[in-house]
């Protein structure tokens, strides 16, 4: 009987993200402070000196074990950048719900993340976007992203392909990996940045 690469593809990811995820549940609550307030200045470090003058970001609300963005976003805000997170809709689409230190959040009732509540915008928002800011479990050096596997960012990204939006992901330092440390499709498109608590990484 022939394997099956798609299936063993699939199972080698599950594999990969299980190990990523045991490893974050394991740091303690003050590495993971100390690592988030040192994401916050690597990431305004890099939009101060990146060229233009960046008014607005979109990014999103980590959930346990992530990176922690709490501090980054309210950063963002303080530096005068008009910020925009994530709010998932059915079909695994995504619209945008403006942010500001405060706001009032809600869980969704389609993922396992809190999102912001307020009007929702589209994709006509990355008209204005200078940088889009995305989570991820592992990212290689060729900008491969292994996502959690819910898909909303493999479906939403191709449609904004034609935006002047620079595309950065965030991992914890040691999960900048080696091309090859996990499997890729196809269709999957690098990130142009990566963002990690100690350092930018330009891919493209």
């Amino acid at each position: 009987m022939t394997a099956n690469p798609a299936k063993n593809h699939d199972t080698e990811k599950k594999a990969v993200r299980a190990s990523i995820r045991a490893s974050r549940d394991s740091m303690d609550t003050r590495t993971r402070a100390e690592l988030g307030e040192k994401l916050a200045g690597t990431v305004l470090g890099y939009l101060a000196q990146s060229t233009g003058i960046v008014r607005k970001v979109a990014a999103y609300t980590s959930s346990p074990g992530e990176p922690d963005t709490a501090k980054l976003l309210d950063a963002m805000v303080d530096e005068g950048i008009e910020v925009f997170l994530p709010v998932c809709e059915p079909g695994f689409a995504l619209s945008w719900a403006a942010y500001v230190p405060g706001i009032e959040f809600q869980r969704s009732t389609l993922a396992p993340v809190m999102e912001p509540v307020g009007p929702r915008l589209g994709t006509q928002l990355f008209d204005d976007i200078n940088t889009l800011i995305i989570p991820a479990l592992a990212i290689d050096e060729q900008g491969l992203r292994l996502g959690q596997g819910g898909g909303y960012y493999d479906r939403f990204l191709p449609l904004i392909e034609d935006s002047p939006v620079r595309v950065a992901a965030i991992v914890y330092d040691n999960e900048f990996v080696p091309a090859g440390t996990f499997p890729v499709a196809e269709h999957d498109q690098p990130v142009d940045l990566v963002f990690t608590p100690a350092q930018v990484h330009q891919i493209i």
